[in-house]
């Protein structure tokens, strides 16, 4: 290693790819979990409704409290593996154990299967967060390119939205083919194919992607230093909300979310009752989020020209153009609704800018107090994510219900309003609103550029004083 120059680059095309297949492997759990587990508790495993919500609700809660919790922790921990990729490695290990309990059917009585339910999803969503935490935080321990810190984001991004697509197709005709008409065998079978599957793709990824030694070197002195004056959990979470520029891009994620969320979550009401077409209604769900794939890769070559605080922005505004689209209509014209698809997909690029946008935040924190913190940041912004996840959905079915929408009824006017604005414009307010705190996000890259040769510098001579 070259003494004038001790923070070396260690990343290239095959970290890239591997870090991408990584949180493709991350969304066999997940993704079968958002799509499928309320059904499969309800009709499969025989909980109430009533039961699953507080099963859920209490569960959003814990994770609410351990997320931080996780990111403090891998703050402080560094081994001859790396911290990060430490906890990664135990927590895919015991995601794999975990969703395979959580999709599987004891032989117990009702008290026993929700309590059951209880330890299983609980210890699911830890396991999650043991693995996912540090797994979004790895970039910022691998490299201090922007160049590369852009392409292993959307690489995750990217993958992440095949597996998404991938398993929406996928998993059904799985547990109808490996269930043989038993639900239960199903489900369990197809849960352990997909953990066969993920677990060598997430060893491979952490062997491949390791966090540069030079740069977790750096991080670790200075939380020593940290340490000696005082740092805790506390000290960790008031670095956060004292950082105004983090702060604008939790709040950004959080009505991003919310509003991408919370219209997934209700669309197939608007399809199947508005444009009133079933045989369309799985593609049109789709192409938005097709039309995402093929322009991720492309994000961070736009990030170079136009900057990542413009192509958020930039997104958002199409996004907000295709919900107008959706809602103006003639929305049961199916090239014009397929139309407002695409031009909605094409403002998905946004969501590759929000790691790197964490990173300026947390680099120019440094550069400000000599206070790091990628953990914990990371945490949060997953929790914004859970957050709107949990109420996003929610609040497009109120709206539908106040507009007089009931189940089995026959739908009046009033009430296919009601599903269009549940829909199409209360993730729309959401997404406007979106902009505003990116309006408010102070960094470019002219100033990050000077930002992160301070900072080099910086490591370079603490490096050299060891």
């Amino acid at each position: 290693m070259e003494t004038g120059n001790r923070v070396k680059e260690n990343v290239g095309r095959i970290q890239v790819g591997a870090y991408g297949m990584g949180n493709f492997a991350c969304q066999l759990s997940f993704t079968m979990v958002n799509m499928y587990l309320a059904y499969f508790y309800t009709d499969v495993f025989g909980l109430s409704a009533a039961a699953v919500a507080t099963l859920l609700l209490v569960a959003k809660v814990w994770d609410g409290i351990n997320d931080p919790m996780m990111g403090a922790l891998m703050d402080k921990t560094y081994t001859r593996v790396g911290g990060y990729r430490t906890y990664m490695i135990a927590g895919a290990v015991a995601l794999v154990l975990f969703t395979i309990l959580t999709f599987s059917v004891p032989g117990f009585g009702d008290s026993g299967k929700l309590f059951y339910a209880y330890v299983t999803y609980i210890g699911l969503g830890m396991a999650y967060t043991v693995m996912n935490v540090p797994f979004n935080a790895l970039p910022s321990r691998m490299t201090d390119n922007p160049k590369r810190l852009n392409q292993l984001f959307a690489s995750s991004m990217w993958a992440g939205g095949l597996g998404s697509t991938v398993l929406g197709m996928c998993t059904m005709p799985l547990i109808l083919m490996l269930g043989n008409g038993v639900q239960e065998a199903g489900y369990q079978k197809t849960a352990i194919v997909y953990a066969v599957v993920s677990l060598p793709m997430v060893l491979l990824m952490v062997r491949l992607c390791k966090e540069n030694p030079d740069i977790a070197k750096a991080k670790e002195i200075t939380a020593a230093k940290e340490g000696e004056k005082g740092t805790s959990f506390f000290g960790f979470i008031k670095s956060i909300f004292t950082n105004k520029n983090l702060l604008c891009v939790y709040v950004y994620m959080f009505c991003a979310m919310f509003s991408q969320i919370g219209r997934a979550s209700t669309a197939f009401y608007y399809y199947m009752f508005c444009v009133g077409n079933m045989a369309w209604a799985s593609v049109l769900m789709s192409v938005s989020g097709l039309v995402g794939l093929v322009l991720i890769p492309f994000v961070p070559a736009l990030i170079g020209k136009y900057g990542k605080k413009k192509v958020v922005i930039v997104s958002q505004i199409i996004q907000i153009i295709g919900l107008i689209m959706m809602f103006a209509g003639p929305y049961t014209n199916i090239p014009y609704t397929i139309a407002a698809n695409l031009v909605y997909g094409l403002g998905g690029g946004y969501s590759a800018c929000v790691g790197a946008m964490i990173v300026d935040a947390l680099d120019n924190y440094e550069y400000r107090t000599g206070v790091r913190n990628d953990g914990v940041a990371f945490a949060f912004n997953g929790l914004m994510t859970k957050i709107s996840a949990a109420i996003a959905g929610s609040i497009g079915l109120m709206v539908m219900a106040a507009f007089g929408y009931t189940n089995g009824a026959d739908l009046t006017e009033r009430a296919l309003t009601g599903i269009n604005t549940g829909v199409n414009i209360v993730p729309l307010a959401a997404a406007a609103a979106a902009i505003v705190p990116m309006l408010l996000f102070d960094l470019n890259e002219e100033k990050m550029t000077v930002i992160r040769q301070t900072l080099k510098e910086r490591r370079e001579t603490i490096l050299k004083g060891q």
